[in-house]
């Protein structure tokens, strides 16, 4: 053992207390002497009093006896404490009463010394055996406590992430994680990017000039920053500046600025998916102006090409009158004016030949308008 075994003494007949603190008279031994049942218990309720380890016990005491004192300490809660009963009685019915009183072993009045002191270091270890049970049951029950509450706080991270995809405005995800904060029993500010600049959040609305301040500043500190209850996590696009409270413990501290760095990068991820959204439907929508814009001016060229046909038409057909009444008034011969008429019937193809293609170019330009009308759509 580490330090001496803390053995008290309880009875009535001092003899009896000085043969029993002389048996334990040893390095490994630190005795304390008690007169009755009554001093014994009263230490006990001293709460700046050291507990004992093991407690020599007299059965036979005037006033409360040692069975009576042992019911009221195992009913006071003191189940760490080993119990060894001392009696001159050796039959099975005291013996049977002592340990359904609580106690834990029992030692027959008058008794060799150095049977007392082997009794006394196998006590110690059981005694030492106890304590460490009961180190590691805290332990488990910490371990246990501590991984509920960090599955609890994952929980909160994980439906952020999740409520984050619903989140189609800065604003928005920097009121969800503000929520998020507030879950987690924590006070703090949010910073995300915008398209006007750096959109700053608190719990009770839009920053005040002095909250602007203090993001700004802290945006540029590093990642990760700690000052006293200030802890800061930076992202590109995201700053997360939560007060936490004086009473948590370095784990729980350090617990929560994992949970609140996912937090953050998971926000800075999901504003860059929220403005790439933007952009894309920014573009959607100058596509679907720029094809408003080419439909209404393939209609006007239709109605433009319409006319010039028409117009083309009118004119060619009265050129081919005014050349036909020509040939009688110009002599001549048959040859000379099938001649001239074949070659104005090649330039008439020709010209058709020049619309017919002008109006193929305008239905491929509204195939192209089309097209870029189904890429436009969300």
């Amino acid at each position: 053992m580490d330090k001496p075994l803390q053995v008290w003494i309880v009875d009535d007949e001092p003899t009896a207390r000085t043969i029993a603190a002389t048996a334990l008279d040893a390095p490994d031994f630190a005795v304390r002497e008690f007169p009755d049942a009554a001093a014994l218990l009263a230490t006990l309720d001293d709460f700046d009093a050291e507990t004992p380890d093991l407690i020599l016990l007299d059965v036979d005491m005037p006033g409360m006896d040692g069975i009576e004192a042992c019911r009221t300490l195992r009913a006071g809660g003191n189940d760490a404490v080993l119990v060894m009963f001392v009696s001159a009685h050796n039959d099975l019915e005291t013996r049977l009463i002592a340990y359904e009183a609580g106690g834990d072993d029992f030692i027959v009045k008058p008794y060799p010394p150095d049977e007392l002191a082997r009794k006394a270091r196998v006590a110690g270890r059981l005694a030492e055996n106890r304590r460490n049970l009961v180190a590691q049951f805290h332990y488990a029950q910490k371990t246990a406590f501590t991984a509920m509450s960090s599955m609890a706080e994952m929980g909160l991270v994980l439906d952020f992430l999740r409520n984050s995809f619903a989140c189609g405005s800065p604003e928005a995800l920097a009121t969800a994680l503000l929520d998020t904060l507030r879950q987690f029993e924590l006070d703090g500010l949010v910073g995300v990017r915008g398209t006007g600049g750096r959109l700053c959040f608190s719990p009770r609305g839009a920053c005040s000039p002095l909250e602007h301040s203090i993001l700004e500043h802290a945006a540029g500190l590093e990642r990760i920053f700690q000052f006293r209850n200030r802890l800061v996590i930076n992202h590109p696009g995201v700053t997360l500046l939560a007060h936490l409270p004086p009473h948590l413990d370095a784990e729980q501290v350090g617990r929560l600025r994992d949970h609140l760095a996912v937090l953050a990068e998971g926000a800075d991820t999901r504003l860059q998916a929220i403005e790439t959204a933007q952009r894309q439907q920014a573009q959607a929508h100058g596509i679907s102006d720029a094809i408003a814009q080419l439909t209404g001016t393939l209609e006007e060229i239709d109605r433009l090409q319409a006319e010039h046909r028409w117009r083309a038409s009118q004119i060619d057909e009265e050129y081919l009158e005014q050349l036909t009444d020509a040939f009688v008034h110009l002599g001549l011969t048959e040859d000379q004016e099938k001649a001239l008429a074949d070659m104005a019937q090649r330039t008439h193809q020709q010209l058709a030949a020049l619309r017919d293609e002008g109006s193929g170019i305008g239905d491929r330009l509204r195939a192209v308008a089309r097209r870029l009308e189904l890429l436009a759509r969300p």
